[in-house]
């Protein structure tokens, strides 16, 4: 597992086992294998401070040199293309910058001396103060996981906010501060940025041997192509081995053609490949992974890029969450008494759900927006339902009135939060997965321009498209939606019924958070074709599985330094 971290103070404190400390006043570490590129350190004449980047980073060392030995303007935590956490080492304290969308999360735990040890996972940090899982954390997580949660899924070990300013000394937090706020921009502005954004935040993660999802949609073919331009890309195309040509493979063929850098990887899906199979397989990861119900097929890629030797994968999580918002921008459209674009849309929206507009243009006048939140699962017990709601707290964010900024904020979050147990997943393999989309400049960049404008129900993905104009084939820049494989979530469950059953019989029934009876209803309806809400089956099997990984996990070593020079 691919992870960093460090002390709050001096003194000889325990390290990692496997670390490599790459500053020593006071440790930073790194763990696992990581390209030299994203390790970025520079330091004063007299080496007693030192600025560090650590993650997929565009600035060159000439712009982090400039850090050194000045006020370190917050400004660089959206400055450059990447996902990356910056860091300040001076003897007496450590600052950090957490990244604002959440997708290189930072966790801070105290050791049983008292000592304050941050880093960028919790279960590492975990071993290192024996804490057991956070009860009223999970019970959170499967009530709602969209809900802002407080502390992490280990007990003790916390979540630093993100786009939040962090200063450590002497063993405690000295300072904790919002930092990071909206900063409006023209649509042709925002294009712009978008489109350059996009084109750094690919190329400062072409390390090693590349590959590319290529599933025939606008966002994972957006960033193929963009790698492509830059080397060779093994761009990867699941599909049913049954289907040989048309929808997604006749787009992402017409893609691949067009690219002579790239080698268009097929991967024919077989019974083999099914949700709900091999589900006792999974690495153990800081929480519970979304791909979990899907592992027999993401584990297969993940082999089939390792045999040929890929060290670098890039995936287009985080598209959808960017550029496909739902509807809540219309409370914000009647605020401001923009009636005629209310009515428009709501229309517009109704018409694609098949309903009535109405209900939509009462809500926004209410100045209430359409909810995107499903309703708590029924095999939720009373007991996980009080846990529930004692670990949520308001999180700060921004300052923003608009109720499509809160959501997109809210749920990019969610997103990178949880597609960093992906890329965890995928470390086990020897690859470093990463999602471009996920990354806070692009976030600031989207966030920059009014919620009525990033969506709407006559055009897929205005923004996106618009950034992508000359660079994809017109028949996907236009393509309003791709396959899915809905239906092999039903055929996937019934045939491994058995095994989910007693799945569901397991560690959460145990600790009183679900009602057996009902989880069990749910899933003899989900396999015999009834339509239930797949994202609460799909959460609760996620969780159970985690939960018994952990158990089989090994935990991180920690160990007294006998080294404590930077390497």
């Amino acid at each position: 597992m691919r992870w960093f971290g460090g002390h709050s103070g001096t003194g000889n404190r325990p390290v990692p086992v496997e670390a490599r400390i790459i500053w020593p006043r006071p440790a930073i570490w790194v763990c696992d294998a990581w390209p030299e590129r994203h390790i970025q350190i520079v330091t004063s004449l007299d080496e007693s401070e030192a600025v560090v980047a650590i993650g997929p980073c565009s600035a060159t060392s000439q712009e982090l040199a400039t850090l050194v030995g000045h006020h370190v303007p917050d400004r660089v935590i959206t400055e450059w293309a990447g996902a990356y956490t910056i860091i300040r080492a001076q003897p007496d304290q450590v600052t950090i910058w957490t990244d604002p969308a959440g997708a290189c999360p930072i966790y801070t735990v105290r050791s049983d001396d008292g000592a304050l040890t941050w880093g960028s996972s919790s279960r590492a940090l975990a071993s290192l103060s024996r804490a057991e899982v956070d009860e009223a954390w999970l019970a959170a997580f499967l009530a709602d996981p969209y809900a802002e949660i407080t502390g992490s899924a280990f007990s003790g070990v916390t979540l630093v906010p993100p786009g939040t300013r962090l200063v450590l000394a002497d063993g405690q937090v000295k300072e904790l501060t919002q930092i990071w706020t909206r900063t409006p921009r023209r649509w042709s502005e925002a294009v712009d940025q978008l489109r350059s954004t996009l084109a750094a935040s690919v190329q400062v993660r072409m390390t090693g041997i590349v590959a590319a999802d290529l599933s025939g949609g606008m966002d994972s073919t957006t960033l193929a192509v963009l790698a492509a331009r830059h080397r060779a890309v093994n761009a990867v195309t699941a599909h049913p081995a049954e289907v040989t040509s048309g929808g997604d493979l006749d787009h992402a063929r017409v893609t691949a053609a067009a690219h002579p850098t790239m080698r268009h990887v097929l991967m024919p899906l077989t019974d083999d490949h099914l949700p709900y199979r091999g589900l006792d397989t999974l690495p153990s990861t800081d929480e519970p992974a979304p791909s979990t119900v899907t592992w027999a097929m993401l584990s297969a890629q993940f082999e089939l890029l390792a045999d040929i030797g890929v060290t670098c994968h890039l995936t287009g999580d985080g598209g959808d969450t960017l550029f496909l918002p739902p509807p809540v921008y219309l409370a914000d459209l009647a605020r401001r008494g923009r009636w005629l674009r209310l009515a428009a849309d709501a229309q517009g929206w109704a018409r694609l759900r098949r309903t009535s507009p109405w209900p939509l243009i009462a809500q926004a006048i209410r100045g209430q927006a359409p909810s995107t939140a499903a309703a708590a699962p029924g095999w939720l017990t009373a007991h996980a339902a009080h846990l529930s709601s004692t670990s949520r707290a308001e999180v700060k964010m921004p300052e923003l009135r608009d109720h499509a900024d809160r959501d997109l904020i809210t749920r990019t979050r969610f997103t990178a939060r949880t597609a960093h147990t992906e890329n965890q997943l995928a470390d086990a393999f020897g690859i470093a997965m990463h999602n471009p989309y996920l990354d806070a400049r692009l976030l600031d960049i989207t966030l920059g321009v009014h919620g009525w404008l990033r969506g709407s129900p006559r055009q897929y993905k205005p923004l996106l498209s618009a950034a992508t104009a000359g660079l994809l084939p017109e028949t996907v820049r236009s393509r309003a939606a791709k396959g899915t494989f809905v239906g092999d979530h039903h055929q996937g469950l019934r045939r491994n019924l058995h095994h989910v059953l007693d799945l569901a019989d397991g560690r959460l029934a145990g600790r009183g958070l679900i009602t057996l009876d009902k989880l069990r209803s749910e899933i003899h309806m989900a396999a015999a074709g009834r339509n239930i809400h797949w994202g609460h089956l799909q959460r609760v099997l996620a969780a159970e599985v985690w939960l018994r990984s952990l158990e089989s996990a090994r935990p991180v070593d920690w160990a007294m330094p006998t080294n404590v020079s930077a390497t």
